[in-house]
């Protein structure tokens, strides 16, 4: 099998007249000096000012039972015992699944609240 020679020079001068076009198409707008070769520019990525930074909504993985969150309270010395469902925790605090499957703290504002909100939010990995 023979290949024939191909012709690529007409390629290469089609991108080096683009080049040029670009580069005169830049001057005329401001962006270059006249001096500077638009192939040295090199593209470099800024931090965004905290006012322009768009957050995102945190993703809670991993899906913890309730008897297996029982069991870290337990570690922890808080009491907690299931009534009707509920993991009831220092008798303060309840902890329920709701129809979505996600887990609901609901109970006084007190120290043993925001212990237990800490101590679940440890159970997931949060990204």
């Amino acid at each position: 099998m023979s290949r024939g020679k191909v012709d690529t020079g007409a390629m290469y001068d089609a991108e080096e007249g683009e080049l040029k076009e670009e580069k005169a198409r830049k001057i005329q707008d401001g962006v270059l000096n006249g001096e500077e070769d638009p192939m040295e520019v090199v593209p470099t990525v800024e931090a965004l000012p905290h006012n322009q930074f768009v957050g995102h909504k945190a993703v809670f993985i991993n899906e913890p039972k309730l008897s297996d969150f029982k069991l870290v309270l337990l570690q922890e010395g808080i009491s907690a015992e299931f009534i009707a469902g509920v993991l009831i925790c220092n008798n303060n605090v309840a902890v329920r699944r709701n129809e979505a499957g996600r887990i609901q703290l609901e109970g006084t504002i007190c120290e043993d609240f925001f212990k237990i909100r800490q101590i679940l939010y440890s159970q997931y990995a949060i990204v």
